[in-house]
């Protein structure tokens, strides 16, 4: 049934390692091309390369107005405010006349590591003849490091500029749960919406995982382990494949425009598609960072009885596949409660795994896709694992079906799931 007061998207904007806006994501994922590359590569025998994705023809001078804010807004920022700017300008926002005290922002971020030429003159500063003299660190540091430093690597920000440039005086939000963040900024978004606090919200996510300050931090239990004379054509990220051999560390953002239906349809904007339900769950991981098979199958089902879907109405589950062996596990344990039939496709073979903002990448992909009538494999797929017993799409197909459910996780036990419904 089709209501007055249901909660649709009529933007999308992306920011990806396979394309920048909707055209050129959605060219990306027909091709399927996969933009996970070596990134960084030690000498030292013993230890391993880093592979990744990282967006290479990226430019915030292309997006970001007026042009002196970027000296106040990080990578990640910049690639929000571009995420929101693309979808505002994909759902027709441009010229419309809209009520500033109905418009809001809501969007999941994470901790905005420190970028290295940011820091490289106080560095400098303290050092001598290429030794560091940590005790001069206090004083040098204020001297030297730009006075909105802090404004530049704060998590909350992105919400902040991205509601200054629309004027958007309603909800302002940020959600920092991770994995998680995308999904649950939707959630919040199309919950504000439905109890009558805003007409038009932009929910989104971003996050820079392959920034060098970040990498130095990643668990080396979780992230990816390439030998050095690894092959380049070897798959590097392979989620329920028995080969798979980590987490793939990528970056990017995403951002959709949502609105009530009335509202949409009184400006006459294309309506891509409907949120039918959200829901999240935690549980205890089954082993440190392991996930809960409990809470991502909860979330699910929880999401699923209250669209009122079945799940041989999906088109697929859009799945986290963060292509860890534990991790891959425990989500295929989940699935095989609640939808051990239905086609499963991970994104994250497409471009890695984005933090924050892979859940909204994802579900973005989902409905570029599903919109248009196909499914898309999961990359690369090819040894089954009997400890990941579910169905991987393996074939780009076409589809009738119109419903997608999306998963998001963290290693930490929590989990959120959307089910979507794609206009026809």
């Amino acid at each position: 049934m089709v209501g007055v007061d249901d909660v649709v998207i009529t933007g999308i904007g992306c920011v990806s390692p396979i394309g920048i806006g909707r055209p050129a994501m959605l060219a990306g994922l027909l091709e399927q091309r996969c933009a996970i590359r070596k990134l960084y590569q030690f000498s030292d025998p013993q230890r391993t390369a880093i592979f990744g994705a990282e967006i290479d023809d990226f430019d915030g001078k292309q997006y970001v107005t007026p042009r002196k804010a970027l000296k106040v807004m990080s990578h990640e920022i910049q690639l929000a405010y571009s995420a929101a700017h693309l979808a505002w300008q994909d759902a027709g926002l441009t010229e419309a006349t809209l009520e500033p005290d109905r418009l809001g922002v809501v969007f999941g971020a994470e901790i905005v590591s420190g970028h290295i030429p940011d820091l490289l003159p106080a560095v400098q500063a303290c050092s001598d003849a290429g030794r560091m003299d940590h005790s001069q660190w206090g004083t040098t540091f204020a001297k030297q490091i730009y006075p909105l430093w802090m404004l530049k690597n704060l998590p909350n920000m992105p919400a902040c500029h991205i509601g200054i440039a629309i004027d958007a005086r309603g909800p302002n939000n940020t959600i920092a749960q991770e994995e998680v963040g995308g999904v649950l900024a939707l959630a919040e978004a199309a919950a504000i919406i439905s109890r009558g606090q805003a007409d038009l919200m932009i929910a989104g996510a971003v996050s820079s995982r392959v920034a060098p300050t970040r990498l130095i931090y990643r668990p080396r239990d979780l992230y990816d382990h390439h030998p050095l004379d690894s092959s380049e054509n070897e798959p590097r990220c392979v989620p329920f494949d028995a080969r798979r051999r980590g987490i793939l560390a990528s970056e990017g953002s995403a951002a959709i425009v949502l609105e009530r239906r009335r509202h949409a349809v009184r400006r006459g904007a294309p309506i891509l598609a409907t949120v039918l339900a959200a829901a999240s769950r935690c549980a205890e991981p089954s082993r440190p960072y392991g996930g809960s098979r409990q809470s991502i199958a909860a979330a699910a089902s929880a999401a699923l009885d209250e669209a009122a879907v079945d799940v041989a109405d999906l088109a697929h589950i859009s799945a986290q596949g963060f292509s860890e062996t534990y991790l891959d596990i425990e989500e295929a344990a989940a699935i095989t409660k609640f939808g051990p039939t239905c086609p499963v496709t991970a994104f994250s073979s497409y471009f890695g795994t984005a933090g924050s903002a892979c859940g909204m990448l994802e579900l973005v992909a989902s409905i570029l896709s599903v919109h248009g009538r196909v499914s898309l494999p999961t990359l690369g797929y090819q040894v089954h694992d009997p400890d990941c017993d579910i169905r991987i799409t393996t074939q780009q197909r076409a589809t009738s079906q119109d419903h997608f459910l999306k998963l998001s996780f963290t290693p930490m036990g929590h989990a959120a799931a959307v089910v979507i419904r794609c206009a026809n």
